[in-house]
């Protein structure tokens, strides 16, 4: 065994090459940490400038990012890629932690109203990250699970989020490809963008056959104080029953009182 002078044992080849692996490991979650916002794009300098890291550092790190498909290099920069969705919907899934415990009476009430299929739902990027949904003997055809993803563009649900989201997030949202799940689909940026504009005035958003050609819905957001975006709840039902319109209202009415719900003092 090789030892120091102090008499202490050196260290092997298997542990020289372990530790190296943690600096890199620790050096990338560095990087990682770099981002503010999960729609955020940073440069090699301003990576370098916020974690401390010198540009080569950081440039030869990002490499070894992408390649794992953890960031994603665009023409501006570098942003956190679509792998990290399944990580951030785990430790995001209720931000703030008391959304779920918070909302759940009124999902409820919202079931017992219509008995049709409600969800509640955060942003993640640009996709919709499912919170909780309750459901009945009339199951919607559209296929969504708790902790599961749905599109932003042709859904109810991310139509609301992203209304009233910031304005880069919805660039991120409408600049990248609209895939087209049913002909109802909207898939062009610009119409996209209208309809955000029409959520906004009416505080309500539909998906009319564009997600499945089957499923009609409607969803309000779940605002903060200052009327930032929180979450978003929806009804949902096969259209040969289920008329959106006939719903909105009260939906409308229980997103803005889960919002002072939310924004409320809760006992310890």
């Amino acid at each position: 065994m090789r030892t120091q002078d102090s008499g202490r044992p050196l260290a092997g080849p298997s542990e020289d090459t372990a530790q190296a692996t943690r600096a890199v490991v620790d050096k990338a979650f560095t990087v990682l940490e770099a981002w503010r916002r999960r729609d955020e794009v940073l440069g090699v300098s301003e990576l370098a400038r916020r974690t401390g890291l010198p540009k080569s550092t950081s440039h030869r790190l990002l490499g070894l990012l992408e390649a794992a498909g953890v960031v994603e290099r665009g023409a501006a920069g570098h942003r956190l890629g679509d792998r990290l969705h399944g990580f951030s919907a785990l430790l995001s899934a209720d931000s703030p932690p008391e959304l779920r415990e918070v909302s759940l009476p009124y999902l409820q009430d919202l079931y017992e109203l219509t008995h049709e299929t409600i969800h509640l739902a955060v942003l993640d990027g640009v996709d919709v990250h499912c919170v909780e949904k309750l459901y009945g003997h009339r199951r919607s055809p559209l296929r969504s699970r708790v902790g599961g993803l749905l599109p932003a563009h042709s859904t109810a649900l991310g139509k609301a989020l992203l209304a009233y989201s910031d304005p880069a997030t919805q660039r991120r949202a409408l600049t990248r490809i609209l895939d087209g799940y049913t002909t109802a689909t909207v898939t062009q940026p610009s119409r996209l963008a209208a309809e955000l504009r029409t959520t906004r005035l009416r505080g309500l958003a539909f998906d009319r056959r564009e997600t499945h050609p089957e499923v009609m819905c409607v969803a309000a957001p779940i605002l903060d104080h200052q009327g930032r975006v929180v979450a978003a709840i929806s009804i949902s039902g096969t259209q040969h029953r289920f008329d959106p319109a006939a719903v909105a209202e009260p939906l409308r009415r229980t997103a803005r009182a889960a919002s002072v719900a939310l924004a409320g003092p809760r006992a310890a």
